[in-house]
């Protein structure tokens, strides 16, 4: 591992976020849980976001799907040389003023895991336009990164179509959204244990 994240601002165009965001909204509605790996709960003190899950299977899906596949082996191939084997699920999250959706600092591997493959990247990409929500900041951890001159862009994540992958083993998080509502997409790519 050479690089912390790889990021590709306007990776997805303004119509292809807004044919996600059409897509996804028709899915079946979920609160976000945390915890995966095991069992996994609602805790509103940690995570307070809705989300639907895009089913791999269905042939509407398939380009999104193909494009994160490439942003996965891009990054990899560029700044993790992890041994990576699938994806099987992408998320379509809403964090919303409402209820001031947010996620506190997380990480998405879970170590103490009996299965065969463990998640080692993170994607998520942006879907809303900056100017339509407040707060809402997908911010990584600079501390585990080895200082703040390591961590991305605020504006540049905030970017409509902006795509950021990073270890799934890196705390992250996002911060409540104090106005409007904030769309992204995440999914995890799985393989071996590290060693």
């Amino acid at each position: 591992m050479n690089q912390w994240w790889q990021m590709w601002c306007g990776y997805f165009s303004a119509d292809e976020c807004l044919k996600i965001i059409e897509l996804g909204s028709k899915l079946p509605v979920q609160e976000g849980s945390v915890g995966h790996g095991g069992p996994s709960n609602v805790n509103k003190e940690t995570r307070r976001s809705k989300v639907r899950w895009f089913d791999r299977g269905a042939e509407e899906y398939q380009w999104i799907f193909r494009r994160l596949d490439n942003s996965f082996q891009w990054a990899n191939n560029n700044a993790f040389n992890f041994d990576l084997a699938y994806f099987r699920e992408v998320q379509f999250t809403e964090y919303d003023e409402s209820y001031e959706g947010k996620y506190d600092w997380h990480e998405d591997l879970t170590w103490a895991r009996n299965h065969p493959t463990r998640r080692k990247l993170s994607i998520c990409i942006q879907l809303s336009d900056s100017s339509e929500y407040k707060g809402g900041d997908l911010e990584l951890d600079d501390m585990q990164m080895g200082g703040k001159d390591q961590r991305p862009d605020v504006e540049q994540l905030r970017q409509l179509g902006t795509t950021m992958v990073f270890p799934s083993f890196l705390k992250h998080r996002v911060t409540p959204v104090t106005a409007g509502k904030r769309y992204s997409l995440v999914s995890w790519y799985e393989g071996p244990p590290f060693r």
